[in-house]
C-alpha cells in the first residue's frame, strides 16, 4: 500500500467521523512501516516534527510506535504485533493494578507499553501539547496500548482530546474502561471489522472494551445503532465460520490485508463507493 497516495485530515468533531477514522487507521498502517518512511510521510501529511520509538526487549516486549505534530494537532499512533497467529497462540490474560483510579489492567500488554512511557510523554512534552489537541490510535495489540497510554496521560493531568482504535483486543477491567470513558471528552471510538476474532479476546468478564463501538460490515456500511444482543449474536455466528479459515481470520484483522480489511472498508465509507 502506497501511502504517499493519501492525504491525512483531521477534523475537531466529538462525533464519529469518516475522515478521522481513516486517517488515524492511515496512521496506524504507517506505524508498521521503516523511519525513514515514517518521516517521509508524516512530512507529506503536513506532520513536520516526528519522533519514532522502538522498543525490543527479548521475545516477549517488541513496541514500536511514532508521535508527529504539526501547529494544532499532536498524533501518537502504536504499531501492533507482526504475527496475529503467534500473538493469540502465546496470549495470556493476566490482570494487574493499571492506571486511573483502582482499575486492572492486562499484564503483557503494560509490559510491553512502559519501556516506551518516558520517551513518549518527552516528545509530547517538547511538542507543546498545552497548545494542541493530542489524538491516540493504534491497531491490534497497539489499539489496546493506545487505551492504556491515554489512561496515563490522563492520570497524569494532560488532556486527551481524541482516540480511535482498530481491531484493539481488551485492555483492562470494566473500571479501566469506565474510568478511561470518564476521563476523555471528544471523540473516542474503538472500529471493529466484521469477522474480526481480536476484539473478542481477552474475555469478558473479567476484560472490557472502553470508547464507543463503531463496526464495519461485511456488506458496505456499519450498523453501529444495532442492539448489543443482535451484535453478539452475529459476531458468535461470524467467529465460527471464519474459525474454520485462518487466513480469513487474518485477512479480516489486518489493516490492507483485502478488500474487506479496514482500511479498503474506511476508504469506502469516505468516497461513498462499494467494494
Amino acid at each position: 500500500m502506497d501511502l504517499s497516495q493519501y492525504s491525512f485530515s483531521l477534523s475537531s468533531t466529538n462525533e464519529y467521523n469518516d475522515t478521522n477514522a481513516l486517517s488515524l487507521a492511515l496512521a496506524c498502517e504507517l506505524a508498521y512501516r521503516e523511519e525513514s518512511e515514517i518521516r517521509d510521510i508524516a512530512s507529506q501529511w503536513q506532520y513536520n516534527k516526528v519522533e519514532f520509538i522502538s522498543v525490543n526487549k527479548g521475545q516477549d516486549i517488541d513496541t514500536q510506535c511514532f508521535v508527529m505534530s504539526n501547529q494544532e494537532h499532536i498524533v501518537v499512533s502504536f504499531r501492533g504485533s507482526h504475527s496475529v497467529k503467534d500473538w493469540l497462540a502465546n496470549f495470556q490474560a493476566v490482570r494487574e493494578p493499571g492506571p486511573l483510579s483502582e482499575t486492572l489492567a492486562h499484564e503483557g500488554f503494560q509490559d510491553a507499553l512502559f519501556p516506551a512511557i518516558i520517551k513518549l510523554t518527552n516528545t509530547i512534552d517538547a511538542f507543546e501539547h498545552q497548545n494542541k489537541k493530542v489524538w491516540l490510535t493504534g491497531h491490534s495489540l497497539g489499539g489496546a496500548l493506545s487505551s492504556l497510554y491515554a489512561a496515563m496521560l490522563c492520570e497524569n493531568g494532560y488532556e486527551v482530546f481524541g482516540l480511535y482504535s482498530f481491531a484493539s483486543p481488551r485492555p483492562g477491567d470494566e473500571r479501566f474502561a469506565n474510568e478511561l470513558n470518564a476521563q476523555i471528552a471528544g471523540p473516542h471510538y474503538r472500529v471493529v471489522n466484521d469477522g474480526d476474532i481480536v476484539p473478542h479476546v481477552p474475555p469478558e468478564p473479567f476484560f472490557s472494551h472502553a470508547g464507543q463501538r463503531h463496526l464495519l460490515e461485511d456488506e458496505y456500511g456499519d450498523h453501529s445503532d444495532e442492539s448489543w444482543f443482535t451484535q453478539r449474536i452475529k459476531a458468535l455466528k461470524v467467529f465460527s465460520q471464519k474459525m474454520a479459515n485462518t487466513f480469513d481470520v487474518v485477512d479480516n484483522h489486518t489493516l490492507t490485508g483485502d478488500e474487506n480489511s479496514y482500511i479498503p472498508k474506511l476508504e469506502r465509507n469516505v468516497t461513498g463507493t462499494s467494494s
